[in-house]
């Protein structure tokens, strides 16, 4: 979902380039932040994550492709001193995944600024977002987001009852090789260690793997905290449309709780939980963890 650009012209995109430039630039002069995390354009025009810390530096700053920030913005806190303030150049899923991290005491508030700028609306149309922008726009004007729901490929995916959706999803998952791209893309997977690296949940050794209780348990598990940034899907190798999954989980906390993971930095989940009753090797397991064996 990234190589789209995040203005809606040439002039457009030139114009939030530079004034991102001034702004980080204000931010380096005035000690504001150590380090700003954007995009940079190297060598044989490689584009790649960079913490810019020099005013030398900005000529190549760039702010395409969509790139994600926030669980990179995470390690470098969690290896710099506790002193160290670092400034993320943050689209919107960016910044919803940030203060979901902040929920999750992963991220400390104190430490991260954020510089917001919009997606484009074939940015937002691509990654069927619903708020392609942050909630304060330093750069550029936000575009209206989209629908998701909408979509002749969610709908489909969606329809019918839960026996038919459930028939339809085994057999779009049968293709996933358990690669873990999913989670590793994710900027919210950041359990250590992964649950669904527990044979408790999905048995190692066996084959097929069990891949539906994989996706189910990991979807369960981000139900309250999925930004809706794409990633998963994106990292997919065999194209599974795991957002559509993802989507149906935040409707469903939407409806019943009234709630939006990422869209307040301190209003926490009406479920979010600790996970410390899960069940460990020897102990008993719930028994619906069976039914998504047979």
């Amino acid at each position: 979902m990234g190589g789209i650009i995040c203005a809606e012209t040439v002039t457009g995109i030139e114009t939030m380039v530079e004034e991102t430039k001034k702004l980080v630039q204000k931010f380096l002069a005035e000690r504001e932040s150590d380090g700003i995390l954007g995009l940079r354009k190297g060598d044989w025009n490689i584009i790649q994550p960079h913490v810019f810390t020099l005013p030398e530096e900005l000529d190549a700053l760039v702010l395409d492709p969509k790139w994600p920030f926030a669980k990179l913005a995470m390690q470098i806190l969690r290896t710099a001193p506790k002193e160290y303030r670092l400034a993320v150049i943050c689209r919107g899923c960016d910044e919803r995944a940030i203060f979901e991290l902040f929920k999750r005491n992963q991220i400390e508030e104190n430490r991260i600024q954020i510089i917001g700028i919009p997606c484009s609306s074939e940015q937002a149309r691509l990654c069927l977002c619903e708020r392609p922008y942050p909630t304060k726009l330093d750069v550029g004007d936000a575009v209206p987001g989209v629908d998701p729901f909408e979509d002749a490929g969610v709908k489909e995916l969606l329809m019918g009852d839960d026996t038919r959706r459930m028939k339809r999803w085994a057999q779009v998952l049968k293709r996933c090789i358990k690669c873990y791209g999913c989670r590793n893309s994710c900027p919210i997977c950041v359990c250590e260690p992964c649950k669904l690296e527990n044979e408790v949940w999905v048995r190692r050794g066996s084959i097929p793997t069990e891949i539906l209780s994989f996706h189910l348990i990991r979807a369960f598990h981000l139900s309250d905290s999925c930004v809706a940034c794409g990633a998963c899907q994106e990292a997919c190798p065999v194209g599974i449309p795991l957002q559509s999954l993802q989507l149906s989980m935040r409707r469903a906390l939407r409806e019943r709780y009234d709630y939006i993971p990422g869209c307040d930095p301190v209003k926490k989940s009406p479920i979010l939980g600790d996970f410390v009753d899960e069940p460990e090797k020897d102990r008993s397991i719930p028994e619906w963890v069976n039914t998504l064996r047979e």
